[in-house]
């Protein structure tokens, strides 16, 4: 894994707090935000995955979600 391992586990832990308070999907927007800083790093290590959407105004949205069957956040989550 390319990011510190600290690192990741801070974005395991905060993206599975995300999802558990979402009220609907969780954007890549929403989880650089409250990361603090961009993400990249871990989509290409598959912790999180993403899923390009197309909303029913036509925008694009990129969601994102943590790879739950990942090592790390397995060990981290209680999913």
């Amino acid at each position: 894994m390319s990011g510190s391992p600290s690192s990741a586990e801070s974005l395991v832990r905060l993206v599975d707090a995300l999802e558990d308070s979402a009220e609907g999907y969780v954007t890549l927007p929403d989880i650089e935000a409250a990361f603090g800083a961009p993400v990249s790093q871990f989509i290409d290590d598959a912790l999180l995955l993403v899923d390009y959407r197309t909303r029913l105004d036509g925008t694009s949205v990129t969601l994102c979600r943590l790879n739950r069957r990942h090592p790390l956040v397995a060990e981290l989550t209680s999913w």
